[in-house]
């Protein structure tokens, strides 16, 4: 029977060593050994070389794995080096993919290769090698650097009570500097050297050569580690200490201080004089083979990279923007193009699975005859603690859903210093400098960026696929209020200047366009009538008339509760070009001549888009909440928001016994609502809706006013198209009917935000009179009608109704106009720039600078066009 066997590196500071284990006992003597120099301030390559020569002499069939113990910083899922500002220790490596080096440099293909933390490498060796209880285990490695680890019943520990947020105790506060600036060589040499003078090599040739004179530093070294450790491993409940690293060698130098200091804690402590073996076993045992991640959390489907075949009869969920220019499909394709540029800058949003990318990108160079040399912008970020102290007073911890927009820009997320710390080197054909943020290290270079679509960046936070920027969370609230909005002025900041254009929303393969093209794609667009690519969600109260109406929505699905038609932070839009789909974020538009697609709104609204059309289905489903939206200094001071959420019900379809909840009754006393509304979240006691609000049966386009402040819902068996102001998460729940999410847990319920924000005074026979929209006919001609129907005075949108057969000529009147077909199966829309088709219920958008346009009609009936733009005196 073979044993399974393993390769095990310990990188150091001065060395390597490398061996290999035979993992059916790993507490034994390594097979084969091999310790080499390694000079820890010398080149990348030089570096690269002697680690990768290790591994070639050690490689044979036998082996199973790699693994490879670093200290730290270090990005070890993804092999990339962080560590910087050590005396010029590995300095040279900083932002380094080590990993794809060295598979290249030792030809490992196949074969698993993980690093992992040396400290923890020592507690998983120890634990086994040393017959640790592991109950509560403390280990520490002294030697270049302080290392650290926990062990609790035996399973490494990286947070809990009594490790610090870092997970380790080398960046902890002592005396003047960092707890690593103490206890490390760097402290023993610089400390003997003030005391005598002498500058020894290291810390051995200090203990061997200079005992007497070196002893005094050790124990002042002992007195301090002690000093520090005592509140640690009281905090802990430290049950087993274990000192570990060259530094332990010197243990009768520095031991009876260090045991006076700990002996009220009556622990035991262990010297480990093996500290090598421990570690390189650590590593063996740690290294396995990763099993597949699950990328992205939805029964959504994909956007096809290839244009789906023609289907010009009914509602398309994938529309599409034809362009002359040609989109291009593969890692291969462009490598093609960059195969012979030194540098290359791979910047995109937060969101790409960059290391998918990096690979496959990376197999494609390899094909082309080039080495390559990657360096990750990650390494560069703040530590989490810093990002999320910085963002504190935006993420308001106490509130779930809420925030406040964060006004900073990306570079705040990183450390400026570090950013120029990554240098391209002279080792390889080509260097790519990749990552979210990639440009700030401002080199020159070819200039590629990725996009995502944001549908896609929920889907992969759902599985954990990805994270927020910096920090180990993956929550939406972060991406809303601080990360998005500083992704996207670091994107407004790039576009002229982007070579390639990228979009990365699937696994496998990539779609892209030269950047010359797509900006010249983005101007055509801006004269034209084109669709954003909606995206559906899920919801407690949705329905199923999507589900019957919109082909191609996968049947699965629970129900819908929304269609994201045009909510411009969230949607994209999707190029046409060669046969082939490239998916960009709507504001591009917006960043690229936002003048032209605003006119007159331009100047109020700048690059924010004002408006968004969705769908709310209730069709057999459930009412949504007993809500309101915010007032508009409320919005601002509380949340950042330049304006409000201000919405409308358009009701597209309905069942006769659909309705609409909408302001107060006549007799309405917030005292005994708020009462009620209590009862109902603490007492779980139903509420009395009709008692408190008003209810009104809805009917086919019929149009329902909600201004922010007014208390609303719709009732089941409606789909709303909701035309509202572009702000949409600010829902402040009162009453959700005492159910729970479709996850099992209950939804958020703002009280004291609504109660903040509501106008009780919208009660009564003013709610039908103010609050429902009067149509009236505004113009006529022999096929047709124009109707108007007003919004409120504190909507600052507008909405016109077009009844006809035919055709009919729409004067934009340098407004945008956001439109809709809601009755009628198609109307051909020309416009200055082309014609397009639009479909019943699809949503399509008019830009400005397009002027009029001229709608066609041949269906059975009458064809209704609902169009939305901006009031002129709110520009």
């Amino acid at each position: 029977m073979m044993h399974q066997k393993k390769i095990a590196l310990d990188i150091g500071g001065s060395h390597v060593t490398a061996c290999i284990l035979n993992m059916d006992h790993p507490e034994a003597a390594p097979e084969k050994i091999i310790r080499r120099h390694l000079d820890a301030g010398g080149s990348a390559e030089a570096i690269i070389s002697s680690i990768a020569t290790c591994i070639q002499e050690l490689q044979d069939s036998s082996v199973s794995g790699i693994g490879i113990a670093v200290p730290g910083p270090f990005d070890h899922r993804n092999g990339i080096c962080a560590i910087a500002n050590v005396g010029g220790k590995f300095g040279s490596m900083f932002g380094l993919h080590l990993k794809q080096a060295l598979q290249d440099a030792a030809a490992t293909g196949d074969l698993p290769l993980q690093f992992f933390n040396d400290a923890h490498c020592f507690a998983a060796g120890a634990l086994k090698i040393l017959g640790l209880q592991g109950e509560s285990t403390v280990l520490l490695t002294l030697g270049t650097g302080f290392g650290s680890s926990f062990l609790r019943n035996g399973e490494l520990a990286t947070a809990g009570d009594g490790i610090p947020a870092s997970g380790a105790y080398y960046d902890m506060p002592f005396l003047e500097a960092a707890a690593d600036d103490y206890f490390s060589s760097r402290w023993l040499l610089a400390a003997f050297h003030r005391n005598t003078g002498i500058r020894p090599a290291t810390v051995k040739e200090m203990a061997e050569q200079y005992t007497a004179q070196a002893r005094p530093v050790f124990e002042q070294f002992g007195d301090h580690l002690g000093s520090f450790l005592l509140p640690q491993l009281q905090a802990f409940g430290c049950r087993e200490l274990v000192i570990g690293g060259n530094i332990a060698r010197s243990w009768n130098l520095f031991a009876a201080p260090l045991l006076r200091k700990l002996e009220p804690l009556g622990i035991a402590i262990t010297c480990c004089t093996d500290t090598e073996h421990c570690i390189l076993a650590g590593a063996a045992l740690s290294a396995h083979e990763p099993g597949p991640a699950q990328l992205r959390q939805t029964r959504q489907l994909l956007l096809p990279a290839a244009l789906p075949p023609h289907n010009d009869a009914a509602y398309t969920i994938f529309p599409s923007f034809h362009t002359s220019s040609p989109v291009q499909e593969g890692y291969d394709s462009l490598a093609k193009l960059i195969a012979g540029e030194r540098v290359v800058i791979l910047d995109g949003y937060n969101g790409v699975l960059w290391e998918h990318v990096r690979a496959a990108l990376h197999t494609s160079l390899r094909a082309q005859n080039k080495t390559v040399r990657w360096y990750h912008t990650g390494a560069c970020l703040h530590a989490p603690a810093v990002i999320e102290n910085m963002l504190q007073e935006n993420m308001n911890a106490a509130d779930p859903v809420f925030g406040k927009r964060y006004e900073g820009s990306l570079a705040d997320f990183f450390d400026l210093n570090l950013l120029l710390q990554i240098e391209p080197g002279n080792g390889a054909d080509i260097h790519i400098i990749y990552g979210t943020g990639a440009a700030l290290t401002a080199p020159e270079g070819l200039l590629l960026y990725i996009d995502v679509p944001k549908n896609e960046i929920q889907y992969r936070l759902r599985a954990g696929s990805i994270t927020n920027i910096g920090t180990p969370t993956y929550t939406y609230k972060r991406c809303y209020f601080t990360d998005w909005p500083v992704l996207s002025k670091h994107k407004q900041d790039l576009l002229p200047y982007v070579d390639v254009i990228i979009d990365g929303q699937r696994p496998g393969t990539i779609t892209w366009m030269q950047g010359d093209d797509f900006r010249a794609e983005l101007d055509n667009m801006l004269t034209a009538p084109f669709r954003a690519r909606p995206w559906f969600e899920a919801g407690v109260w949705g329905g199923n008339w999507m589900k019957q109406h919109l082909p191609g929505l996968p049947p699965e699905e629970v129900n819908y509760a929304w269609s994201f038609e045009l909510i411009t932070p969230e949607n994209g839009i999707v190029l046409a070009g060669a046969g082939l789909l490239l998916e960009v974020s709507f504001d591009f538009l917006l960043f690229r001549q936002h003048h032209k697609l605003l006119g007159k709104a331009a100047t109020r609204f700048g690059t924010a888009f004002p408006i968004r059309f969705d769908f709310l289905d209730t069709f057999d489903g459930g009412n949504l909440s007993i809500q309101c939206h915010p007032r508009p200094a409320f919005t601002k001071e509380h949340f950042g928001e330049d304006f409000t959420q201000d919405e409308t019900y358009y009701i597209l379809d309905c069942e006769p016994d659909a309705q609409v909840y909408l302001g107060f009754q006549e007799n309405i006393s917030p005292e005994k609502l708020r009462g009620a509304l209590e009862d109902a979240l603490n007492r779980n006691i139903p509420l009395p809706v009709e008692q408190y609000i008003q209810q009104f049966t809805a009917q086919k386009h019929d149009l329902f006013l909600i201004p922010n402040g007014t208390v609303h819902a719709s009732g089941k068996n409606n789909l709303v198209l909701e035309i509202s102001s572009t702000p949409y998460i600010f829902t402040f729940k009162m009453y959700d009917w005492l159910r729970k999410d479709l996850n099992g847990r209950p939804r958020p319920i703002h009280l004291d935000h609504a109660f903040a924000n509501l106008h009780f005074d919208r009660k009564g026979d003013m709610v039908p009179a103010t609050l429902i929209s009067r149509p009236h006919i505004t113009d006529e001609w022999a096929n047709g009608k124009k109707w108007q129907l007003p919004t409120h005075p504190e909507h600052f949108y507008t909405v016109d109704r077009y009844a006809f057969t035919g055709e009919v000529t729409i004067q934009n009147l340098g407004q945008c106009h956001i439109c809709m077909l809601v009755e009628g199966d198609r109307i051909q829309v020309t416009g200055s720039n082309g014609q397009q088709t639009f479909h019943y219920a699809e949503t399509f958008v008019v830009p400005a600078a397009a002027g009029h346009y001229t709608c066609r009609y041949e269906g059975k009936g009458t064809a209704m066009l609902v169009v939305a733009y901006v009031k002129d005196n709110y520009c």
